[in-house]
């Protein structure tokens, strides 16, 4: 990996953790060169009791994954692969929060001169009209709070033989996950923060203003299944998103679908 050594990553973490704890940001971040998954790995610390915001890191996933159970596939060098872990609480939904993630990932990824991309909806980030990133959110009750575990996967070369996906890399751009991180976590922790508080709302036109599929002809597939098609519109300031059909506007809820374009 290009200006970051496998035998820097725990000092780059701590380097990383320290100044966001300067600027305000208490996060413990933990690297691990291989696991299973990260997420599976926090959902499990939460649930054992071990509380506290925490961000790992991994430099390969063996059972990586994304929505549905679908599988994230990496080949150990060319991913940014991380999950965070952040308390709610008990009362608060996570309606949307996946499509803040896309708005936070967009910014951070401007801030590194990355020009272009856009959002599928509900998780997925797009350059060149290939996956670039997803984001898979899950949820832990404990009996004080309640945690989201937000797991996220971005490609930093393009994965081989899988030509619908892309890599910052081929687009000439040279960081590592480091960078990346350094880009992003402030978003997130701050993002969180106000997400808490309000909900998915302050960022609704955002996520519309990079909507990657706005005015084309879509279908939904539930459970694999086409269950709706019409012309995608915009999400709301819950997330749901909007079709026009032929029988009227319809909203669309996030978890249960999936989006393909139709071909023309």
């Amino acid at each position: 990996m290009p200006g970051s050594p496998r035998g820097d990553d725990q000092a780059r973490a701590l380097a990383l953790q320290q100044a966001l704890h300067a600027a305000g940001q208490a996060c413990e971040l933990s690297w691990v060169a291989e696991t299973g998954s990260t997420n599976s790995d926090l959902l499990a610390s939460v649930r054992a009791g071990c509380v506290g915001v925490h961000c790992r890191v991994a430099g390969h996933q063996s059972a990586g994954r994304g929505r549905r159970s679908r599988t994230w596939q990496d080949d150990g060098h060319g991913a940014l692969l991380c999950s965070l872990a952040w308390p709610l609480p008990h009362d608060a939904g996570v309606a949307g929060l996946s499509l803040a993630i896309g708005v936070w990932l967009l910014q951070a990824l401007g801030d590194l001169g990355v020009a272009g991309a856009a959002l599928k909806w509900p998780n997925d980030v797009l350059l060149s009209s290939r996956k670039l990133a997803g984001v898979l959110v899950e949820v832990a009750d404990t009996p004080r709070s309640r945690w989201v575990v937000l797991g996220i996967g971005l490609n930093l070369a393009s994965p081989p033989d899988l030509p619908q996906a892309i890599g910052l890399r081929e687009q000439g751009l040279q960081v590592d996950r480091w960078q990346v991180l350094q880009a992003l976590l402030p978003r997130l922790l701050a993002g969180l923060g106000e997400f808490a508080r309000v909900g998915f709302a302050p960022w609704a036109d955002a996520w519309n203003h990079a909507h990657a599929w706005s005015g084309r002809r879509v279908q939904v597939l539930a459970d694999g299944v086409p269950s709706q098609q019409g012309v995608a519109l915009g999400v709301d300031t819950q997330g749901y998103l909007w079709l026009a059909t032929p029988g009227g506007r319809e909203r669309v809820a996030s978890g249960d679908v999936s989006l393909r374009a139709e071909s023309d």
